[in-house]
């Protein structure tokens, strides 16, 4: 595995939804890459701010605007 194969898998890895065959090479690769580690640890916080932020309730008026111009509406779907 070298490190494009890694970035692109990084995200599934973080979700869990690699095979067992991939999250070993994954690990492997890291283990041998710090620039490959240091993204993974990178979107790992990320990913728990993230989740951490959403978690306190109601998200503010000006965000939920936001996403209202930038989404489809089911209506477009």
């Amino acid at each position: 595995m070298n490190c494009d194969d890694c970035v692109r898998l990084l995200e599934r890895y973080l979700d869990r939804e690699l095979s067992d065959q991939d999250v070993a090479e994954v690990k492997r690769h890291m283990k041998l890459c710090g620039s490959c580690e240091n993204r993974f640890h990178f979107h790992a916080e990320l990913k728990r701010l993230v989740r951490v932020s959403c978690c306190r309730g109601e998200a503010p008026e000006s965000l939920r605007a936001r996403l209202r111009e930038i989404l489809p509406t089911r209506a477009n779907s």
